[in-house]
């Protein structure tokens, strides 16, 4: 069931399977939305209550502010489980979504059962830092557009992009239909926190799982292993031949992951009002 209130002053926008099951809350990367996780939802609810977010910025949610931080994003998030009657759950995030949840477990550490970070992105070499933020002026300039037929290379390897013409075309046509203010602060976040919270990760103390694929060139495996060293238990996993959008392109792999981290998890706190 879909879930866009109208009680409460900044407009959320999540999927809820609903049910009694523990929850996992799914958080997107930047210029994509909810809809990314159609690999992941169907196999997660038969166990799980999903929650699939849309973050400030993106699908329906409210436009976040010119001045925004990773903390508006995460505040976003707690608003949408406040608003599902949520307590606590296993925030699941995809690149810039990785962040977020990073943000929520730093914030709203009550709120965190359990993480994943899947292709995120920590400290940056000179290098990568210095070719993202050229693109944070190109988006600037020329909105969402300016980005997307790099952003696609980058993130599905020849081969599926050739088999899936149209998916790509369907990626394509709703990237550069994003809300341009919207885009342009969520981009300049990705861009340029990605060591947030850096000297408070060792005070995370919960199951902690940091993956992503062995050919991620923004969010490579150096990035995953040294962020997962920086948190005390987390578990690192480098998914072979994936590139950045694992959980599309290698969903059989990614959801593998998922199941066997969710697995290890051994008591869920209730809903609100269970």
């Amino acid at each position: 069931m879909a879930g866009v209130p109208d009680t409460v002053n900044v407009p959320l926008s999540y999927d809820d399977s609903g049910g009694t099951g523990p929850v996992v809350v799914l958080i997107h990367g930047v210029g994509l939305s909810r809809g990314m996780w159609a690999a992941q939802v169907p196999l997660l609810e038969t166990e799980y209550r999903v929650i699939a977010v849309d973050m400030l910025g993106h699908g329906d949610s409210a436009r976040p502010p010119e001045d925004a931080g990773l903390d508006s994003f995460a505040d976003h998030i707690v608003a949408v489980l406040d608003h599902a009657g949520v307590d606590r759950g296993t925030f699941i995030g995809f690149s810039m979504g990785a962040l977020v949840a990073r943000a929520v477990a730093l914030r709203h550490r009550s709120r965190v059962e359990a993480l994943v970070l899947l292709n995120g992105v920590f400290d940056r070499s000179p290098d990568i830092r210095s070719t993202i933020l050229a693109r944070v002026a190109d988006v600037a300039t020329d909105g969402p557009a300016a980005n997307i037929d790099g952003a696609i290379e980058r993130w599905f390897s020849p081969a599926f992009r050739n088999v899936n013409a149209k998916y790509i075309a369907d990626l394509r046509t709703s990237f550069v239909a994003n809300d341009p203010a919207g885009y342009a602060v969520a981009y300049r976040l990705f861009a340029t926190e990605d060591c947030y919270g850096d000297a408070e990760l060792s005070t995370i103390n919960v199951p902690t799982l940091v993956a992503t694929g062995e050919y991620d060139v923004g969010s490579t495996p150096a990035m995953a292993r040294s962020l997962a060293a920086r948190i005390p238990g987390a578990v690192c996993r480098v998914v072979e031949n994936a590139r950045h959008m694992m959980p599309v392109e290698m969903a059989d792999a990614t959801n593998a992951l998922l199941l066997d981290f969710l697995a290890t998890i051994e008591c869920h706190q209730p809903s609100l009002g269970d």
